[in-house]
Formats: C-alpha cells, sequence, structure tokens
C-alpha cells in the first residue's frame, strides 16, 4: 500500500492540466504539505525513496520550470543553494557511495531547490501572499486541533492513521513524554521540528490578523465573545505550547517582537534597541548555562539532555575539522554515547564540511539581509510588516536548529523562505490566474 504516496503528485499533475500553478499551489499543494506526513515512503528497486511532500513538489517544480522561469532573476543567493546541493552530492562521491550522491541530489532537488523555486518565482509575482498565509493558518489550525489527542493521549493521531498503509515501515520518532503529557509533533515527525512550523505559522497568523483580517466571528456560532483572529491566535499558541519544545518557544519569544517592529513608526531606533539589548543578553547567557551545564551534576533526564547539547559541539569538533571541505557524509565516526547530532550547523559541517556549512550560512545570512532591506525600502506599512514577520520567522528558524536538526517540512520552509527574500517588495504581483489555466500544455 505504500504506492499511495503518489496520489498527491497524481493529483497535483492532474490539476494543473486544468488550472493555473498558484491555483495548484493554494488549493492541493498547501493541504498535503501541512497535514500529512513526509516521514513515510515508498520505495522500489534502484530508485530513491519517495515521500508525500515530494510527490506534491515534483509536479509544481516541472511546471514553475516550463512556464513561469521567465521570471527568475539572478542573485548570489543561487550560488549558496547551487554549492550547498553540490556539497551533498560530493561528499558522498568521493567516498566512493555514488548511489547515496545520487540519491542526495534527488532530496536535495525535491526538498531545496523546489522549495526556493516556490519561494523566489511563484508566490510574490502571483499576487497571492495573502492567500498565501491564510490557507497556511487554515491549515496549520486544523491540524493543531487534530493534534491535541496526542497531547492527552501519547499517541499520534495521524501516525495512528496513515501507519495503516506503511506496516512495513519503522517509523524512529514515537511520542515522547514531557511532564506527564505527550510531547506533540503532528504531521512533522517529531516535537521540535512541530515548533518549527508552528513558530512559521504563528508569525504568519499576525500578519493575515493585520493585513486581512478574518471574519469577525464565525457564522455558525456568532455569539461567541472572541473574534476569529483571537481564536486562532490561542489555538497556534496551544499547539506550540503541547510540543513542549523549548528550542522553538525561544525561537518564538525572539521573533515576535521582531515582526511587531514592522507596525512601528520608528522602526530604525527600535531594531537598534531590540538587538542592541537582545544580542548581549544572549550571547552572555549561552556562555553562562553552557559552562554551568558541563559542570552540573544532572539529577533529571531534562538535565541529561541540556547537558547532552552543550558538550555536542566540542565533543564533534575535531571530526568536524578533520572532514575538510566536504565533510565525511552520513557515515562520519559517532562518538559514543552521542550519536544522536542535535544542532544542525554541527551536522552539516559534519556531513557536508566547511563548504556546506559556509554556504547554508552564507544563505541565511543573505535572506535576514534581503528581508530587512525590503522593509527598510517600503513605505507600505503592511508589507513591512510582512517583511519584518519573515524576518522574525527565519531569525526564530536560526536560532532553533542551534538545539535541533533540520528535517521534514522545515527544511523545506527554510529554503522556501530564502528564495522568498529575494523578490520580497522587488516585484509587481501578476493578476493571478484561479481558473481553467492550462499550464503543461
Amino acid at each position: 500500500m505504500q504506492i499511495i504516496v503518489l496520489i498527491p503528485c497524481l493529483i497535483c499533475a492532474f490539476a494543473l492540466f486544468r488550472y493555473s500553478v498558484p491555483h495548484v499551489f493554494l488549493r492541493y499543494f498547501l493541504p498535503f504539505f501541512v497535514l500529512f506526513p513526509s516521514y513515510y515512503y515508498w520505495k522500489i528497486s534502484a530508485l530513491p525513496p519517495i515521500t508525500v511532500g515530494q510527490s506534491a513538489l515534483l509536479p509544481i517544480g516541472a511546471a514553475i520550470v516550463l512556464t513561469l522561469m521567465r521570471r527568475w532573476r539572478f542573485t548570489t543567493s543561487d550560488i549558496w543553494i547551487g554549492l550547498f546541493l553540490l556539497s551533498t552530492c560530493v561528499t558522498e562521491y568521493k567516498a566512493e557511495r555514488t548511489t547515496a550522491a545520487i540519491f542526495n541530489l534527488y532530496y536535495g532537488v525535491c526538498e531545496g531547490l523546489i522549495p526556493y523555486m516556490i519561494g523566489k518565482v511563484l508566490i510574490e509575482q502571483s499576487g497571492i501572499r495573502a492567500a498565501t498565509a491564510r490557507r497556511i493558518v487554515t491549515l496549520m489550525t486544523i491540524c493543531g486541533i487534530i493534534s491535541l489527542y496526542e497531547y492527552r493521549m501519547s499517541i499520534n493521531p495521524f501516525t495512528l492513521v496513515w501507519g495503516r498503509f506503511f506496516q512495513n515501515e519503522s517509523f524512529a520518532w514515537k511520542t515522547q513524554l514531557r511532564w506527564g503529557f505527550g510531547r506533540v509533533s503532528g504531521p512533522y515527525g517529531q516535537s521540535e521540528l512541530a515548533g518549527m512550523v508552528i513558530l512559521f505559522g504563528i508569525m504568519l497568523a499576525v500578519w493575515v490578523s493585520y493585513a486581512k483580517p478574518w471574519p469577525e466571528k464565525f457564522p455558525w456560532f456568532p455569539n461567541h465573545p472572541l473574534n476569529v483572529k483571537t481564536i486562532i491566535f490561542i489555538l497556534l499558541a496551544i499547539f506550540l505550547f503541547t510540543t513542549q519544545a523549548r528550542g522553538p518557544w525561544l525561537g518564538c519569544l525572539f521573533a515576535l517582537p521582531i515582526a511587531f517592529i514592522g507596525k512601528s513608526k520608528h522602526i530604525w531606533r527600535n531594531c537598534v534597541l531590540f538587538f542592541g539589548i537582545t544580542l548581549p543578553i544572549l550571547g552572555f547567557t549561552y556562555v553562562q548555562v553552557k559552562q554551568h551545564l558541563v559542570n552540573a551534576d544532572p539529577s533529571s533526564a531534562e538535565a541529561q539532555t541540556a547537558q547532552y547539547r552543550a558538550l555536542l559541539f566540542d565533543n564533534y569538533k575535531p571530526t568536524a575539522i578533520a572532514g575538510g571541505p566536504f565533510g565525511w557524509g552520513q557515515a562520519f565516526r559517532r562518538v559514543p554515547g552521542q550519536e544522536s547530532i542535535d544542532n544542525e550547523y554541527l551536522f552539516i559541517w559534519l556531513t557536508q564540511g566547511w563548504v556546506g556549512l559556509a554556504s547554508m550560512c552564507l544563505l541565511g545570512v543573505e535572506a535576514l539581509i534581503r528581508l530587512f532591506a525590503a522593509a527598510a525600502v517600503t513605505k507600505d506599512r503592511m508589507d513591512r510588516f510582512f517583511a519584518f514577520s519573515l524576518f522574525g520567522t527565519y531569525a526564530g528558524l536560526l536560532l532553533t536548529v542551534g538545539t535541533v536538526f533540520l528535517g521534514n517540512q522545515p527544511y523545506e520552509l527554510f529554503f522556501l523562505i530564502a528564495g522568498w527574500s529575494q523578490v520580497l517588495n522587488r516585484v509587481q504581483p501578476e493578476q493571478p490566474k484561479l481558473e481553467f489555466h492550462n499550464v503543461m500544455a
């Protein structure tokens, strides 16, 4: 039954023969992206495993290449993403793991390059920024309501349903317990990954409420005291809380004030105040906490986890340096007792060398610079608020992945926002054509 992962591919491909790419992206791709697990796959013979997310992305990517590449304008970020994808292949090829190199190229194109293309040539130029944000927020709110079952029962409802079709696959991530309740992971594989996705949803929800307000009341329940935007924000906040993932919590606390700078009249003054106060505090706190954890006597599982992460970089640094420009690939030597690398920067350094790490960091830094520039040059307060919302989201993601790996949907979000940053407030949106436009003919 694993072949059902091809259903999103067939649905999106068929829809592209009738509707425009923006229409298919909004109505078909986003539900698959937000609501369906990306860890189940279909594998045959020598082909790479294909997941639901990849299955939905492939026809979207093909349609963009065939119909929308005229919108592409070269930027230096294209170099960084090219180097990043190249490093994933070279690192395996030089170790004579040719099949792994080819598979890595496939994964990089599906989960990195295509989301980057969506952000760079589809959303802004098609005039579907508000529609995209609202659709993601709506779907994520539905996902959050469903996922509350996992918090109380410690059983993932998405795995409970879809696992029946993939009985021969062993899913490594089970629902973890913390403080007596399940750590909600939803369809995103793991609680920290879920927290990063929800962080993105919360930031979009804040902007949608400002830019294009929801209806004041639900039509089927008009007498409740709260308006729609408040209910949605509360539900997403509960969703984030139930992940019990402290990294995304801190990322959200860091991202929200940045977003609200976009609503202020004195953005330069507020930026200087916020970053001038926050960054020194974060740096000082990190150094002090790390020193404390290294010398602490762990008396709980949480303290052991914190100490594990504090020692991780120091223990793996010699191995990463010895890996050279392209690293060791997936077969790098593990430190006994620290097999899990809960730091994406360290993981990239180990597996893809300093070329992969540098290209990832340069891509992230350039995205932040372009988002800040997009906010600074525009006179439209709604556009400025959105630019700061994406800036806060990306800054929160970059902060969070220092404590967890980057995979599944957050991996695709990382590249989507990077591509989005290249064109934000720099292109004029075209009128979206959402009805009966054949893009494959």
